[in-house]
């Protein structure tokens, strides 16, 4: 027959309520030199392990902290410049407005002053060629006026032959031309 403890209490074997003064001590020496063990040889690494964790930790906070600082200074300094480079930018392109409005009036300017030195050079060429026209005209006048004379000379003439003469001077210095000018 198979006895269990429950039947072995039953029967006055076992009892849960009775003390072993042996059994008492043996299991609080053992549980001291266990515990002994465990405190050299496993507490005191994992906490070592855990203090060195924790040192870790702190000194990562404190480095993450550090590198919070530093990358809010560079944002801030950043932060400068782009408004910085933005106001140079302003600056530049306000100089850049003004620099081609002064080209352009300079620009203007001489086109101005060109047009003006054209103006007065054809104003003088103009002058020019009146002058010139006169002195044509006074020249042909001459000879006009000698071609008459000479046919004057050449016989006494009434006012008829007068103005025959004149027209037959005038038609036969329109088939010579100008003179003075070809070569005449």
């Amino acid at each position: 027959m198979i006895t269990t403890p429950f039947l072995a209490a039953a029967e006055g074997g076992f009892n849960p309520l009775h003390m072993d003064p042996t059994a008492a001590i043996l299991t609080l020496v053992t549980f001291s030199g266990l515990f002994l063990i465990l405190w050299k040889f496993a507490w005191g690494p994992i906490l070592s392990a855990i203090e060195a964790r924790e040192e870790r930790i702190d000194s990562a906070i404190r480095d993450a902290e550090t590198d919070r600082v530093q990358a809010k200074a560079m944002l801030d300094d950043y932060t400068q410049r782009v408004a910085n480079v933005e106001s140079e930018i302003a600056a530049l392109r306000e100089k850049g407005r003004t620099d081609a409005e002064t080209m352009a009036k300079d620009i203007r300017a001489k086109a101005d002053e060109s047009a003006k030195q054209i103006a007065e050079k054809a104003t003088r060429d103009i002058e020019l060629a009146r002058s010139q026209a006169l002195e044509d005209i006074r020249r042909e006048a001459v000879v006009l006026g000698l071609a008459v004379a000479s046919k004057v000379v050449e016989r006494s003439v009434d006012d008829e032959d007068q103005r025959r003469l004149a027209e037959q001077v005038v038609a036969e210095m329109a088939t010579v031309g100008p003179v003075g000018r070809n070569g005449a």
